[in-house]
């Protein structure tokens, strides 16, 4: 695999991981994924993310996936269907 990726695979990459994050710590909707948990899983499974991760969240946000919190992200109702309604094709 090459080392060298695009701006914009760190952030699709990043965004996956956020993703993931939202599953692995079994949020749902109307919930939030604090900081506190999401750098560390972001840090052991990408740590490239420090570079992209505003972008990534931005990304996300676009997509109607999350909106900011004070202290996290909070997964929405088209945020949980991804997450959760599509895990399974």
């Amino acid at each position: 695999m090459a080392e060298i990726r695009s701006e914009a695979d760190n952030i699709e990459n990043t965004a996956q991981c956020i993703v993931e994050a939202f599953k692995q710590f079994d949020i749902r909707a109307g919930d939030v994924l604090p900081y506190q948990q999401l750098y560390p899983y972001l840090q052991e499974r990408y740590p490239h993310y420090k570079d992209v991760q505003k972008e990534a969240e931005h990304h996300l946000t676009k997509e109607g996936y999350v909106n900011p919190a004070p202290d996290g992200l909070m997964l929405t109702q088209v945020g949980d269907a991804y997450v959760w309604g599509e895990s399974e094709a």
